[in-house]
């Protein structure tokens, strides 16, 4: 079990070196949600929230929630999520953004799969009005060790990007662009209630390779009851081409409960 626990973090060590660097990215990590419905087949449904409310000498409000339903038949999986944040301190909004997600995967062969993936998001302190997004490409899925899988994936991306109104000089500016999307996705099961899991993204613009996005995130997820759970995570993004104003690295560390049924 050490072997695979060192693999599942060896991911984490480049992000910790990005952090390092001016570098922020919009990529959204939805593996650790997939990974709820478990292999089974019919409909999985898993919520997560948090809630930070403060009164007194700090007023402040933090909610952020997600869903995301899973169906399975066979080879076939599909899958849809919903995600939204929305923070403010004093009565001044510091955080505000959504995404919805869904994606299909078919198995073809052996650890061989496919997938395809449509997604609309927005954040408004990234000035991000709209971004969307197409996408397809194959998935190779390994178990090499007990209680250890690992999943990577290749994807033609299609995405397109409208940046708020506003002083700034590419205010309003729209995007449309080709990306290559690639992800590593790592998980290790060190007990049968605790779970490690990293995923790893990177995402180049094909007519300019210069600009790229990575993102890797890292997960412990503990079971409670067979429906509860509690699960921690860090990540860490980066963005070679921000719009203008917008730093160009994001960090978070994360606490949320995860009810399933």
């Amino acid at each position: 079990m050490v072997r695979p626990c060192r693999l599942a973090f060896a991911p984490l060590a480049l992000s910790f070196a990005l952090l390092a660097s001016p570098a922020g990215a919009q990529i959204v990590n939805v593996h650790p949600l997939v990974a709820a419905n478990g292999g089974k087949d019919g409909l999985a449904v898993t919520v997560e929230g948090s809630a930070d409310i403060r009164t007194g000498n700090t007023r402040l409000t933090a909610l952020s929630g997600s869903t995301i339903a899973g169906y399975r038949a066979g080879r076939h999986q599909v899958f849809l999520m919903a995600r939204a944040e929305f923070s403010e301190e004093n009565g001044d909004p510091i955080v505000d953004k959504d995404l919805e997600h869904l994606r299909y995967r078919i198995s073809i062969t052996g650890p061989l799969e496919a997938e395809a993936f449509v997604q609309h998001d927005r954040d408004d302190f990234r000035r991000l009005a709209l971004r969307a997004l197409v996408g397809a490409g194959p998935r190779l899925r390994v178990a090499p060790f007990q209680g250890f899988e690992a999943a990577a994936s290749v994807a033609l991306m299609i995405e397109h990007e409208q940046l708020a109104s506003g002083p700034e000089p590419d205010a309003g500016a729209r995007v449309t662009d080709a990306r290559l999307s690639a992800y590593l996705v790592l998980s290790s099961s060190v007990t049968p209630h605790l779970k490690l899991g990293n995923t790893f993204y990177v995402q180049p613009r094909l007519d300019r390779p210069g600009d790229v996005r990575v993102l890797s995130e890292t997960s412990i997820l503990a079971t409670a009851t067979k429906h509860l759970s509690l699960k921690m995570s860090f990540g860490s993004a980066y963005d070679a081409a921000p719009p203008a104003g917008v730093a160009p690295l994001d960090a978070a560390l994360k606490s949320t409960l995860q009810v399933s049924f």
